[in-house]
């Protein structure tokens, strides 16, 4: 831990001046800059069920835990922590018992006088987010400290033995690592957690969509589904699906990223393809062929009226996104080889007929014409991942007693 706070100490420079960088390119505020460096005053609380997410997509998952803990708890005071702007937001909107922080940078004396003004009665960190001094304090002043939906990404459990050494020294603080599957236990004792601390509690990320049914069609049409496509994949998707030749049913492409729109245009040879824009306004006629809906916050609503699903991130080497939405909807779900961000999840999809999985692009043709011709088929899959996720709807309630088990 010596060598661990010597080296953050001598980039504190650098910390500081990322900080307010980041401030100002995303607008975020002098109070973003002040909790970060920890030089906001806090005043001094009751014993707080403190709850931990590094960005949005934990922050969602330590929302699912508060409103399951708050049923029970709702005397308590809830604190949620977090690293980014966007993911305040999403908390801030809940309203209820639950206030927001920003996370300080985890110097000693910062984190120490954070954890003595929050004053928590537990620590739960969702996922990943593992600092050293923060748990060495929780430690000492017998806060338990707890992992839920834990997981090591690839660039963690890869790192140098230097790093690996502080990740060993940290773990052994942790009071419960409660594991997302049994890939991940085996990677957290392999690191070096004590193998009694370390348990399979089960994907949260299962139970984290609450679909909004009803939506506005905004097609009109019969249509498939291209959703959150990355650099190079809407050219391999569109080439193989204008083989079709199909003329009833239309390609919606939603770009991971809609400011990438003159890039994808760039990759498309324009004068062969009947294509509208949604961020030009452009109208979805009779003879269009391709859609681009490159806006935000419609998602939703394209996955519930579409015929089946193509989830990008997979035929290029990204490593998937999350098609548990799709799931949700009772969607057939097609996915690229690559998708090893989310590999305990596609396994389990795969294994139960809820998804299909294509080696490369040129195969995509065969098994679009294949689910346009098979209704069958297509309810079949979105049935089977629509009960697969519904299965899972108690993994909230073991993750809510193991957490009141060490509060008591």
């Amino acid at each position: 831990m010596i060598k661990y706070n010597l080296l953050l100490y001598l980039l504190t420079p650098y910390l500081i001046i990322k900080v307010i960088a980041n401030a100002i390119k995303r607008r975020n505020g002098i109070s973003f800059i002040l909790q970060r460096l920890g030089l906001n005053k806090i005043k001094k609380s009751k014993e707080v069920i403190w709850l931990h997410a590094s960005s949005i997509g934990e922050a969602k998952l330590a929302i699912l835990i508060y409103k399951s803990l708050e049923k029970k708890e709702s005397n308590s005071k809830f604190l949620i922590t977090t690293t980014t702007q966007s993911s305040s937001k999403l908390i801030n909107e809940i309203g209820g018992n639950v206030e927001h922080l920003y996370l300080p940078i985890d110097w000693y004396f910062t984190t120490k006088r954070f954890i003595k003004s929050i004053n928590p009665s537990i620590c739960i960190i969702i996922e990943t987010e593992i600092w050293p001094n923060l748990l060495q304090i929780c430690k000492k002043n017998n806060i338990p400290s707890i992992v839920v939906n834990a997981r090591l990404s690839k660039k963690t459990t890869d790192i140098n033995k230097f790093v690996k050494s502080i990740y060993r020294s940290s773990l052994s603080y942790l009071t419960k690592i409660m594991c997302k599957s049994e890939v991940e236990k085996k990677k957290y004792i392999e690191l070096g957690a004590d193998p009694r601390n370390v348990e399979v509690t089960g994907n949260l990320k299962f139970i984290e969509f609450s679909i909004t049914k009803n939506n506005e069609d905004i097609i009109k049409r019969k249509y498939v589904l291209a959703a959150s496509t990355h650099q190079d994949e809407e050219r391999q998707i569109i080439v193989e699906w204008l083989k079709l030749k199909e003329r009833k049913i239309l390609l919606v492409v939603v770009p991971r990223h809609p400011e990438r729109l003159g890039d994808i245009l760039s990759d498309l040879p324009l004068l062969m393809i009947n294509i509208s824009i949604r961020s030009k306004g452009e109208p979805i006629k009779k003879n269009t062929q391709i859609y681009i809906a490159d806006t935000y916050g419609e998602l939703n609503g394209l996955f519930e009226h579409c015929e089946f699903v193509f989830m990008g991130g997979s035929l290029v080497d990204h490593g998937g996104q999350n098609f548990l939405e799709a799931a949700a909807y009772g969607k057939t779900i097609i996915v690229g080889p690559y998708m090893y961000n989310f590999i305990t999840e596609t396994e389990e999809f795969l294994k139960n007929n809820c998804m299909l999985m294509v080696k490369n692009s040129t195969t995509l043709k065969h098994l679009f014409e294949k689910l346009i011709k098979s209704k069958k088929r297509r309810e079949l899959f979105g049935s089977n991942a629509k009960k697969l996720l519904e299965s899972k709807k108690d993994i909230i309630n073991n993750y809510s007693r193991n957490i009141k088990s060490l509060m008591s």
